[in-house]
């Protein structure tokens, strides 16, 4: 006993040793599969907004119309958000804000008197909030709540701070036809990948609510900040 103690210990610690090493080596590879689905979830900005925008802006272009400009930098603005400053772990409400009002602004110029849009914010704005998550869900909401079969599309957007504790409500009006446009909605692409950047971002604080009716479609969203 007393000559093959030792060795039996020492195998053992090494086995210890030899499965913590491994244990970490998971959860680093664990770690950074979170991160890379995090930046392909960022990255699904949607394509038919670009398009729609280079193609808008083209027309001005040719026509010399003065919103040209504002066009250029609104999207300036939106490029440089997602593609730079959405590789940040976080920014301020403020800063994601900006990017939405960006977005909103050449919307509007794309649907112009026919769709009716509300925004307000408030609050001090420097809670920090994951990076587009908030822009996908207005995005979301245009997607689905300005589709050419609604007749008064309309769409109500609020983000507030308080106590730095950020909530999010978005109402929009939908499509009154069943089946597959509404279903792709429910569980659509822009949906699914809100729920999955919350899950990996805010896996326990976060509140999600969704009420969905026959001739509209609301989110509700309360997040606590990140450090």
């Amino acid at each position: 006993v007393q000559f093959y103690s030792p060795a039996v210990l020492l195998i053992a610690w090494e086995a210890h040793i030899d499965r913590k090493l491994e244990q970490e080596r998971i959860q680093q590879l664990e770690k950074e599969k979170l991160s890379t689905e995090l930046k392909f979830l960022k990255a699904q900005l949607n394509p038919h907004f670009l398009f729609n925008t280079l193609n808008n802006l083209y027309s001005y272009v040719v026509t010399g119309s003065p919103k040209a400009p504002d066009m250029v930098l609104r999207l300036s603005g939106i490029l440089d958000y997602v593609l730079y400053k959405s590789q940040q772990a976080s920014v301020t409400l403020k800063e994601e804000l900006e990017a939405i009002e960006n977005f909103l602004a050449l919307e509007k110029i794309r649907y112009g008197e026919r769709l009716e849009v509300t925004y307000v914010n408030g609050g001090d704005t420097s809670a920090r909030v994951s990076p587009l998550l908030l822009l996908s869900i207005v995005e979301n909401a245009f997607k689905h709540g300005a589709s050419g079969d609604i007749t008064s599309p309309k769409i109500k957007i609020d983000i507030q701070e308080k106590d730095k504790r950020i909530s999010c409500s978005v109402w929009n009006t939908k499509s009154k036809h069943q089946g597959e446009l509404n279903d792709e909605y429910k569980e659509g692409i822009g949906l699914s990948n809100i729920k999955r950047q919350l899950n990996l971002v805010y896996p326990d604080s976060h509140q999600l609510q969704i009420d969905d009716e026959v001739n509209s479609f609301q989110l509700f969203l309360n997040l606590n900040p990140l450090v």
